[in-house]
């Protein structure tokens, strides 16, 4: 059989083990896509695809329904009770602060996401499996592309197999990447960006070229974690001169000049965002986040020890690639506190295959033994030991990110819940029940996961963090009411003047405390007091 093939026993089993691990792989990111609803962050994508799609830009304000920044803040420019009334005078608002243009269309993220999400929504339909399979299928390919640049580095197909390995089973990169959001594009195109640039940096044709194209669509994905990984790519190119002054300077330049555009179009010298804590706790809260879920601090450390000590015995290549991952990992432990409201780790998970890369590297490079690669492997992916040694750097106030455990990770068994089991899904819950009870026309009074029910349904939707049309009194008032009684972030006492005004009959819903949707952060797991959860109320007449 293998003869008529024209393949040999010795290609059979090195093609096995990848075979295995793309499947692997497509299993994990592909499951079941369509099981869980939508949650803010995804249905916030979502939207403004579908208004991408039929208006040509992503309007935030469609001229029913308001997309707005989750980003609450009491101290506001002018009152809030005059922002919860005329919706004209509140998007001019957000516009005059920069949430969005002055055309209402959405700035704080590139448009690569929303034409990606529309297109598929337009070719496949518009429902939950449409809007996140684009993004699953590129996390699928950036595994591929992964393993590549792995066994490009260090010519070991065992090291690329281990480091792949490792990345395929990050259970939040996986998480991440079945989510309808920017996620495994930006991972997807760091990957590529660096394949480019060390074409480019070992000479090849058109590798400034090439460079320039990735680049210039990863910032169409991602312009936030752009320019610190560009940052460091140009360091690089600068200190080991591998091309002259003058070719890393012009291929710099044409990547701005590209970018010049967009930039003007995103307005990226007019971000807006209000920090919820200190920089100091932000910090400690991401490097936390690098430290147990993207690579474990004592394997960062002691990768660049080893290479330190024994520079001259690697390759230059293995060297290269490897002072490229811990300066990504470097950059981001600082960049993410200093430009993000929150240390979230939907933001350092992005840059997961750098913390894989290095621990293949150091476990393969320790001892020339596959069996110790093998069982560190194993070691890595199962239990978080090797993050241990770095916990004591968090203030107990920040490890409530934590997920427990000391002999495994509890995330495997939220991950495999998640793809193969039924996890509860608070949100299918809610939409399900007002598809079935509403009409068209009426108006629901939401204070939090706006975004779902502006997806799923075709109903006016007032409220969410920004107390959008809250108190609207040119129009009915609303007829339903969906509130979260544990969320702290909105301001409370607009909604509860408006609550107030009418009667309200609870819905038995029977529904189970959850505290999120479909919320692929470690605290996306925490769960409410049994006492608490979304009340869904109808206004008497």
């Amino acid at each position: 059989m293998l003869r008529r093939c024209g393949l040999t026993t010795d290609q059979v089993l090195r093609v096995l083990p990848l075979l295995g691990l793309a499947l692997l792989a497509a299993t994990l990111l592909l499951n079941d896509l369509g099981k869980k609803y939508l949650w803010q962050d995804e249905a916030n994508t979502a939207v403004l695809a579908v208004r991408f799609m039929s208006s040509g830009l992503p309007l935030a304000w469609d001229g029913v329904n308001f997309i707005g920044l989750d980003d609450f803040s009491m101290e506001l420019t002018a009152p809030i009770d005059e922002l919860t009334r005329d919706p004209g005078s509140a998007v001019t608002f957000y516009a005059r602060r920069g949430d969005v243009r002055v055309d209402h269309s959405w700035k704080n993220h590139p448009l690569g996401q929303f034409l990606i999400a529309g297109v598929s929504m337009a070719v496949l339909g518009k429902t939950t499996w449409a809007a996140r399979i684009p993004f699953a299928l590129a996390g699928l390919l950036t595994v591929f592309l992964f393993y590549r640049l792995t066994l490009s580095c260090f010519a070991d197909r065992v090291v690329a197999l281990s480091a792949t390995t490792m990345f395929v089973l990050n259970s939040y990169w996986i998480l991440h990447a079945r989510q309808c959001r920017y996620y495994p594009l930006s991972t997807l195109f760091l990957i590529a960006t660096l394949i480019a640039y060390l074409r480019w940096q070992r000479g090849a044709r058109f590798g400034p070229v090439a460079f320039v194209v990735v680049a210039h669509g990863w910032f169409q994905v991602d312009f936030g974690t752009f320019w610190p990984l560009m940052a460091v790519l140009a360091i690089d190119a600068l200190i080991t001169r591998r091309q002259t002054i003058r070719m890393v300077v012009g291929t710099g330049l044409t990547l701005l000049l590209s970018l010049v555009p967009f930039i003007w179009y995103y307005e990226l010298w007019h971000r807006r965002g209000t920090p919820t804590d200190i920089w100091q706790n932000r910090f400690l809260a991401n490097l936390f986040n690098l430290n147990e879920y993207v690579a474990p601090g004592f394997v960062v450390v002691a990768a660049l020890v080893l290479l330190t000590v024994r520079w001259r015995s690697f390759a230059r290549n293995e060297r290269h690639i490897v002072l490229l991952s811990g300066g990504i990992l470097l950059a981001m432990a600082v960049w993410i506190p200093l430009v993000a409201p929150q240390a979230f780790l939907r933001y350092s998970i992005i840059v997961a295959p750098m913390g894989s890369l290095l621990a293949a590297w150091l476990f393969a490079r320790i001892s020339p033994h596959r069996v110790v690669l093998l069982a560190a492997t194993t070691v890595l992916v199962v239990t978080p030991w090797l993050s241990m040694p770095f916990r004591w750097l968090i203030p107990p106030d920040q490890t409530t990110q934590n997920s427990g455990g000391y002999f495994y990770r509890p995330e495997l068994v939220r991950l495999l819940d998640e793809v193969f089991g039924h996890p509860y899904d608070i949100n299918r819950e809610v939409v399900d029940w007002l598809r079935q009870n509403t009409s068209p026309t009426d108006e629901i009074l939401v204070n939090y996961e706006d975004a779902p029910l502006m997806f799923y349904l075709p109903n006016p939707i007032r409220g969410g963090i920004a107390a959008f049309r809250v108190e609207d009194d040119r129009v009915s008032p609303p007829e339903f009411l969906v509130l979260r009684p544990w969320v702290s972030f909105v301001h409370w006492p607009v909604f509860l003047r408006e609550i107030q005004k009418y009667q309200w009959v609870q819905e038995p819903l029977g529904l189970a405390p959850a505290m999120w949707g479909n919320n692929p952060d470690p605290m996306g797991a925490m769960t409410l007091p049994t006492d608490q959860t979304v009340l869904v109320a109808r206004r008497r007449h």
